[in-house]
């Protein structure tokens, strides 16, 4: 297959746009996988499902995540840099409930985040770290292999996917960080999306 230039990690927001898509389901990044690396990310999303507490996972059908999540990074990335994207750029979102998910792959609105305890899993960060999202991660970007990873997920988004970039060669990895600001940085993630989605260049 013929993969990205590009992939940009960034995080979920806690705050979810309501909606459905008249689309099929789509799962590009699970499609990616190698088989045995697949199975298991969706043993691990239907285990959050099916444990999850009742209304956690809203229902009435899914919706693109770059639409879906509306929080203050996503509002700074306008429409057009999502709908005119260059074909070099994919991203890639760390997901309480799903893992990770491509921007165009659907998913329903939800309560999860991976910054906050949902029983009966606590942290959801540490939960999926501890089931192998790094390993998964590091599958994916073997499978499509970009020139370079762009990391701007937060702190512990950072930790649910930590020791990924261990897991492969020939493969760039630059981390952007913007020390001191907390949530304030997330209009600055935004623009530097948009900016790399826009250009296809890092």
């Amino acid at each position: 297959m013929v993969g990205p230039e590009v992939v940009v990690l960034i995080p979920e927001s806690t705050r979810k746009a309501k909606g459905v898509s008249a689309s099929p389901t789509v799962d590009e990044l699970a499609g990616a996988l190698p088989s045995p690396v697949r199975t298991k990310l969706r043993e691990l999303r239907d285990e959050i499902v099916n444990k999850s507490p009742k209304g956690f996972v809203k229902g009435g059908g899914e919706l693109a995540a770059y639409r879906r999540f509306d929080g203050n990074m996503y509002r700074h990335i306008p429409p057009d840099a999502w709908e005119g994207r260059s074909p070099k750029v994919e991203v890639v979102i760390a997901s309480g409930l799903r893992g990770l998910v491509a921007s165009r792959d659907t998913v329903p609105a939800y309560e999860h985040s991976m910054a906050e305890v949902a029983p009966p899993f606590g942290k959801l960060n540490r939960w999926w770290h501890g089931r192998g999202l790094p390993e998964i991660l590091a599958a994916y970007l073997t499978a499509v292999r970009p020139r370079v990873v762009v990391d701007l997920l937060s702190l512990e988004y950072r930790e649910s996917v930590a020791g990924y970039a261990a897991r492969f060669r020939g493969i760039g990895v630059k981390t952007i960080d913007f020390p001191g600001m907390g949530r304030g940085s997330q209009p600055l993630r935004g623009e530097r999306v948009a900016e790399i989605l826009r250009s296809g260049k890092v």
